[in-house]
């Protein structure tokens, strides 16, 4: 029992700095440095060659200045359903947990609201109605606040919720009035909840304040800086993977501050705080170390596996799914999914999620398995193709990719893929 209550802080402290981009593991190591006085920045020129890690030759000194890994730099503000993922690789107790709140986050619109009903859910993924309900509590915590919502007054009452507003008063006006809000018919809602005006006014005001659409500042034409976690290069007809930890200080531990533990004549207070910033430090040393050597062994999967989409572009995809990576690995689902969500590597062509490496598959009609990327793409080229006068129904995409592409793909696979490749449905594309 105490080697589990020593081991368990450590394991959710790795598995948080293993769920971490590039740029908030810097701003997480340089924060403990300045809370924990044995951890040191080692000096240039004592620091430890970097080391680059290749798919099929042997490691070699990461080059310096020449290296610049700024130069893949790009601009793309977060998705939400990166920002989600995020949080529920940090939060997901179980592999099951977490694929329930990966399928549940696949269903968030871009407003933040869910569109499909949990017994959806629950009946695609087999699992009950209880563990679907458990695991949208949990994203529902999740910022931005109100996320996961399946009506505009349960965004509401989950913002108040989270901002420990519970009057009674105001949250029977989000559950029963906001048509009233809406319309500033304040003396209507004191009327039917009997209170003064002067009561109600500064409740509404609390209501005006929240975010009926919390996704929308998740929008795609808004930017942010990104820095490659890993960089895929192809030299001399093969992939050279380096994993990117340039920006990350050099860590070592305080020889001063570790002396000083030696001394018999120190208080026991004293003993008792280095004692502890000791093994904080030492923990944070092993989950940075654990997080380089995770994040390169499924790199090394991903470029064996999706070399072709490596070198070409995501058209080139093939099936491949985190429990795949996992088994191969020897590692647990969930460890996969904390590692590759909301990191981004740099290959030939440009910079991608290292989550689009990931695909689901169907299966074409002789039981073989195709990538989802694939069958976008198919669907895609159909709509490019067809009549624009008589646009092609999501049934009608379904019978030619199973005529002419031998794939099954029903109705309802074609309209989920068509909606994630953001096209319009046939009423829409339709020329008048």
């Amino acid at each position: 029992m105490e080697l589990r209550r020593l081991l368990v802080p450590e394991l959710n402290q790795s598995l948080k700095i293993l769920a971490l981009p590039l740029l908030d593991l810097k701003a997480v190591v340089e924060a403990e440095m300045l809370d924990n006085p044995f951890l040191e920045e080692t000096p240039a020129n004592d620091a430890i060659p970097k080391l680059t890690v290749t798919s099929s030759l042997p490691s070699q000194n990461i080059p310096g200045p020449d290296l610049d890994f700024r130069l893949g730099s790009l601009t793309k503000k977060a998705s939400l359903e990166d920002v989600c993922l995020r949080q529920l690789g940090m939060f997901a107790e179980t592999d099951e947990e977490l694929r329930i709140g990966q399928e549940i986050i696949g269903n968030i619109d871009e407003n933040g609201y869910l569109k499909a009903t949990l017994d959806e859910i629950a009946s695609s993924l087999n699992v009950s109605i209880e563990k679907t309900e458990h695991a949208l509590k949990l994203i529902q915590q999740f910022e931005p606040a109100g996320v996961a919502a399946r009506t505009v007054p349960e965004c509401l009452l989950i913002q108040l919720e989270l901002a420990n507003e519970n009057d009674p008063l105001l949250i029977k006006i989000v559950e029963s009035h906001l048509e009233d809000v809406a319309k500033k018919n304040y003396s209507h809602i004191a009327k039917a909840l009997k209170e003064p005006l002067a009561v109600i006014e500064p409740l509404v005001k609390k209501i005006l304040r929240l975010d009926p659409k919390p996704g929308r500042n998740y929008s795609n034409e808004e930017i942010q800086h990104i820095i490659p976690d890993v960089v895929i290069d192809e030299k001399d007809e093969e992939l050279e993977i380096m994993i990117n930890d340039e920006d990350i200080p050099t860590l070592n531990i305080n020889k001063d501050y570790k002396e000083m533990l030696k001394n018999n004549n120190l208080d026991p207070q004293t003993r008792e705080f280095l004692k502890d910033k000791l093994n904080k430090a030492l923990e944070i040393l092993r989950s940075i170390s654990k997080r380089k050597f995770t994040l390169r062994k499924i790199v090394e999967i991903i470029a064996q596996i999706q070399q072709e989409a490596i070198i070409n572009d995501l058209s080139c995809l093939k099936p491949l799914t985190f429990q795949e990576v996992a088994q191969k690995l020897d590692m647990h689902e969930s460890t996969v999914c904390r590692a590759v969500m909301n990191k981004y590597v740099k290959i030939p062509w440009g910079i991608v999620a290292l989550k689009d490496f990931f695909s689901s598959r169907i299966h074409d009609q002789n039981g073989q398995s195709v990538s989802s990327s694939r069958v976008k793409r198919l669907i895609k080229e159909l709509i490019e193709r067809e009549d624009k006068k008589h646009p092609l129904s999501d049934q009608e995409i379904s019978d030619i990719l199973a005529k002419e592409n031998n794939l099954k793909a029903c109705r309802r696979t074609v309209t989920k893929y068509r909606e994630e490749a953001k096209l319009a449905s046939s009423p829409f594309r339709k020329e008048r």
